[in-house]
């Protein structure tokens, strides 16, 4: 069922080169989508587009920095040429550094700011003079459960991502008229590289491929529907 909705979808993934971005990509090509694999640099999304190559998925590895519009631009008119319009934009590509608000550096600011806010609404703003032209589309924004509620040693962060929700929020207003599906993904602790050196037990958080299936159930769902937000969290314990 799933494969055969997904057939022919073409679906962009930032920040796929490792982690959720990586987990989500292989997971969409699995059930046929057309998968687009951007990060700023080429080397990681290149051998995720391998790997999905050589299972017979379709993928295609394109350099993009979620900063740069012209970088995003030009990888929106290199998918139509040689594929089709995006039908699927995932705005995963994120950063994080986590201190007390007091100990957090102007520039770690900046570039959570530019990378989990200001990068979705580039790559949202690139993908939807078409969406709206062809009257569908889905945008999902990986929010995390920290653009919902406070954590410690989290300031710069949740307010990125805070911002993100709101920003998710206006923007499924402003297109549902367009038949544009906008949704909030909010993953809780998930075992990937962001928690770097942190001393957390990562044995008891959820794995990627975890949360790309409900990512592919998802994009699969009926398109008449409006899912506005997933939240998802480990079962028991006390991580987010």
């Amino acid at each position: 069922m799933r494969k055969k909705q997904l057939s022919g979808k073409i679906c962009w993934v930032t920040g796929a080169g490792r982690g959720l971005g990586r987990a989500m990509a292989e997971a969409l090509a699995a059930a046929g989508a057309q998968v687009i694999l951007s990060a700023s640099t080429t080397g990681e999304i290149e051998h995720v587009a391998s790997q999905i190559v050589s299972k017979k998925g379709k993928a295609w590895a394109i350099a993009c920095d979620v900063q740069n519009s012209q970088d995003i631009q030009q990888l929106v008119r290199q998918v139509k040429k040689t594929w089709s319009s995006v039908d699927i934009l995932i705005n995963n590509a994120g950063t994080a550094v986590f201190a007390k608000i007091i100990d957090t550096r102007e520039d770690d600011w900046d570039q959570m700011m530019a990378t989990n806010l200001r990068g979705a609404f580039l790559c949202s703003k690139a993908v939807l003079p078409e969406m709206i032209a062809r009257q569908s589309g889905h945008i999902i924004h990986v929010v995390s459960v920290a653009g919902k509620q406070p954590y410690f040693n989290c300031g710069a962060y949740c307010a990125s991502k805070y911002g993100l929700l709101g920003f998710t929020d206006v923007l499924r207003l402003e297109t549902r008229r367009y038949g544009i599906r906008v949704t909030a993904l909010m993953p809780g602790a998930t075992d990937t590289a962001i928690w770097g050196n942190a001393r957390v037990d990562r044995s008891r958080m959820m794995q990627p491929g975890q949360v790309a299936e409900t990512v592919v159930a998802l994009c699969a769902s009926d398109e008449s529907t409006m899912i506005e937000e997933i939240v998802l969290r480990p079962i028991g314990g006390d991580l987010p």
